[in-house]
């Protein structure tokens, strides 16, 4: 039998997700365990977080990357499911995957029969361990997929560091109600007399952050934002000095990437002379880190910008940068699922568009698209519902004067697509 990339794919697809599944890490143990525990022989930067912890892991193994061979892990991937585990910028090959998963099949299936089911992220982080180790990384930047306690990544027992983005409400059904539980949470990856370095947090996230931290006594890292000097905040780059840092640019644009660069910078500071990084080796690393899918502008003519934003935090960031943008027009391409703060986000998006264009996901927990259509008309009238994507996003750039803007955000499995039909009209 030849076997091609959908039947590796619709393996680990049909791993599923922790629905119903026991919460624990006692599968993926047992994985790792027979794969011969390759993540306690790794150097692991943990990173965990609400909102930010794609381009915060991104500036720092794309600065490390300069200087050392490092492994980066990210999720979800945009278009391609090879692009959750790079190293040194370049993705998983497809004939690497496809032994891994070789290498992984059976012990899951056998698994499987002692009630020690992997889900599909728990399977592609034993996947990463395993490739990095093999692949001799001299350090990797790992990011939680969900939370942090019971998040299949924090399995690592020691990691050089651990990283605590901007922690705000998502996830309620699975983290927490409040924000305490989810900081709670969230502070599960920190570790016995490991550093912590930590975004300025709420205050009751961050009581919640100390106090683990001392616990655990693992020394905080933190930085005020009165230590940024902003100097410039564009659509194209931000510019800014950070304490002995000058003139620092991010590609990445929006406020919030230029916090998240600090958290980054603060990071790779306390690793300098470990890892030969000067001052030059960080703003390079810092400037040339992309992070597709977050505020970012995939087609000129019309300008069409997409941005994964899905929960109160994030909506309230891209809002606040499309300042930055010049345009007569806002065209808006949205949908969104039943369990985030989808009234808030609707409320919020139809304060600034002019046109809302409200498309399906491929979800179980997915909006029918005339019960979503008739909640966004409550708050802008000037809307339309296209079911298929891809026509949607047709129309959405042909209803485009050259001066208008088209945004495309509300879920990072919708960017994602919007990504894919604008690479395939780029290759045509």
């Amino acid at each position: 039998m030849i076997k091609d990339k959908d039947y590796y794919l619709d393996w680990i697809y049909q791993r599923g997700n922790s629905a119903g599944k026991r919460r624990d890490l006692s599968a993926i143990k047992a994985l790792l365990n027979e794969l011969g525990n390759p993540q306690d022989k790794l150097k692991v930067i943990h990173i965990a977080g609400t909102n930010g912890k794609g381009s915060t892991a991104n500036f720092i193994a794309n600065t490390l990357s300069l200087k050392v061979k490092c492994g980066l892990f990210t999720s979800p991937y945009m278009v391609e499911i090879n692009e959750e585990m790079k190293i040194n910028g370049i993705s998983i090959s497809d004939d690497d995957f496809f032994t891994y998963i070789e290498m992984i099949k059976p012990i899951c299936e056998r698994l499987d029969e002692i009630n020690l089911k992997n889900t599909y992220f728990e399977v592609m982080t034993a996947l990463m361990f395993k490739y990095f180790y093999d692949k001799k990384v001299d350090v990797c930047v790992v990011e939680t997929g969900l939370g942090g306690t019971l998040d299949s990544t924090n399995v690592v027992k020691k990691p050089i560091a651990s990283l605590i983005t901007t922690i705000s409400m998502d996830h309620t059904n699975i983290l927490g109600n409040t924000i305490e539980e989810i900081a709670q949470n969230k502070a599960g990856i920190i570790k016995d007399n490991v550093p912590v370095f930590i975004y300025p947090q709420d205050k009751p996230a961050l009581d919640i952050i100390l106090k683990e931290a001392r616990v655990k006594n693992a020394k905080i890292y933190d930085f005020k934002l009165d230590e940024i000097k902003i100097k410039n905040e564009n659509e194209s780059f931000n510019e800014f000095d950070f304490r002995s840092y000058k003139n620092i640019k991010t590609s990445l644009i929006g406020k919030i990437q230029i916090y998240n660069a600090c958290n980054a910078i603060n990071l790779l500071d306390y690793f300098k002379d470990e890892y030969n990084l000067d001052d030059k080796t960080i703003k390079k690393g810092i400037y040339e880190s992309t992070n597709p899918g977050r505020l970012q502008i995939i087609s000129k003519d019309p300008k069409v910008l997409i941005d994964g934003s899905h929960n109160k935090e994030s909506i309230d960031v891209l809002i606040n940068s499309l300042k930055n943008f010049k345009y007569d027009k806002l065209i808006v391409g949205f949908s969104v699922l039943k369990d985030k703060d989808y009234k808030y986000i609707i409320e919020k998006l139809s304060q600034e568009a002019d046109e809302i264009v409200i498309t399906s996901i491929d979800n179980p927990r997915a909006f029918e698209i005339c019960e979503l259509k008739e909640i966004v008309k409550e708050k802008n009238p000037n809307v339309k519902a296209i079911k298929d994507r891809k026509k949607a996003y047709e129309y959405t750039k042909s209803n485009a004067g050259s001066n208008d803007l088209v945004l495309w955000c509300g879920s990072l499995y919708l960017v994602g697509e919007i990504l894919k039909f604008e690479n395939t009209y780029k290759n045509l």
